[in-house]
């Protein structure tokens, strides 16, 4: 009987044994096991609206100054692609459509003129915060810009003068400063606990505020009709945008 007891004793201490020890490799496997990560997105979309206060360097008929000029604020909508390289690095292509603006210039000469643009960029960002809900970024933007103008007149001496309307490119520039606000659920990357990996459900919607400084280089008028030598009309030269833009930039994989 008191063998018989032993027996089970011992059957039951190796059974637990057992016991403890599955579990131990079923928990070390689940420790070192991978887990599938959810992986951050690696493009996104974007679309802007953008208000400007706008300034140029000068406004030139032929060779002469204006001796005072104004150009009217402007807003701008537009859209783009861009991708997530890494490390708080990020980077899109933006197309821009900017609205009407009147040109004033008064003095010597005088003329009133209208025009507008559209911009392409190529954008470069820094996010100091990338995976947080609230994330502040930096930027820079090289790019170029089309300029188109009305027709309009100019005075000079008592003598009025119409020109055509005009194009032409130029180079095109911003720095930009602001902050991104995730406005959906979820985490934007893979976190972990206790250093193993969980998958995190991506952020996909961003709202984007911020300031950019713009430089748009020089809007040319068309030349002075019926003059026997050619003539150039009114040029805008290195004309600048301060602006507040407001934006929706969407996650894709």
């Amino acid at each position: 009987m008191v063998a018989t007891h032993r027996s089970i004793i011992a059957g039951a201490v190796m059974l637990v044994a057992s016991a403890a020890g599955a579990s131990a490799d079923y928990y070390g496997g689940m420790k070192d096991a991978p887990v599938p990560m959810m992986q951050p997105a690696s493009w996104y979309v974007r679309g802007d609206y953008s208000y400007a206060w706008q300034d140029a360097g000068g406004l030139n008929a032929a060779i002469l100054p204006f001796d005072s000029f104004s150009v009217g604020d402007g807003w701008a909508v537009g859209g783009g692609i861009g991708h997530y390289f890494g490390r708080g690095v990020r980077g899109d292509v933006t197309y821009e459509w900017r609205g009407d603006t009147g040109v004033h210039g008064t003095g010597t000469f005088g003329t009133d003129f209208n025009f507008r643009s559209q911009v392409i960029l190529a954008n470069l960002y820094y996010d100091f915060r990338p995976y947080e809900r609230f994330t502040p970024y930096i930027g820079v933007g090289l790019g170029a810009a089309y300029h188109s103008t009305s027709g309009g007149s100019i005075t000079a001496c008592g003598v009025c003068s119409t020109y055509d309307g005009g194009s032409n490119w130029s180079a095109a520039g911003a720095l930009m400063a602001g902050f991104s606000l995730r406005i959906d659920r979820g985490g934007h990357v893979p976190v972990s606990i206790k250093d193993q990996p969980m998958a995190a459900e991506p952020g996909r919607l961003h709202l984007d505020v911020g300031y950019r400084f713009l430089y748009l280089g020089d809007v040319h008028t068309g030349g002075i009709v019926g003059s026997a030598v050619p003539t150039p009309g009114p040029r805008l030269d290195d004309l600048t945008a301060q602006e507040i833009r407001v934006g929706l930039r969407w996650d894709i994989r």
